[in-house]
């Protein structure tokens, strides 16, 4: 594709950040409701992962391999939802993941996407 045919290409981030945010408000609300009088809760935004990657412990000669920069950061993730049983608990994390790509010009239905590749499912286990 062209420069002039990119600059004038409608972008997909812009529709679909949208309908992801309602996609993750539907699964809240849902959730919520039917975890109603049960065990499981769900709650938004956990933040247990969020210095994940800063609390690994590499051997001397693994980090004498790769760059370490003098300042630490915190890197991590932090997933749409966590749902925690508080009777075993145990907790299951999960990213919300809309499938609906679209091909320009075509019917929605024509769309194509990858969320299966992009989901991402957490355990935790609190023994």
């Amino acid at each position: 594709m062209g420069k002039n045919e990119l600059k004038n290409r409608k972008i997909w981030q812009d529709l679909s950040g949208g309908k992801a945010g309602v996609a993750e408000k539907n699964f809240y609300t849902i959730m919520s409701k039917e975890f109603e009088g049960t065990d499981l809760k769900v709650r938004p935004k956990p933040r247990e992962f969020t210095d994940i990657y800063a609390k690994i412990k590499l051997s001397p000669e693994i980090l004498a391999q790769i760059y370490c920069p003098e300042e630490t950061w915190k890197h991590g993730v932090i997933p749409d939802y966590a749902i925690a049983n508080i009777k075993t608990k145990k907790t299951l994390y999960v990213e919300v993941k809309r499938q609906d790509g679209w091909v320009e010009g075509k019917e929605r239905s024509a769309g194509r996407g990858n969320a299966h590749e992009r989901s991402n499912k957490f355990l935790r286990l609190d023994c």
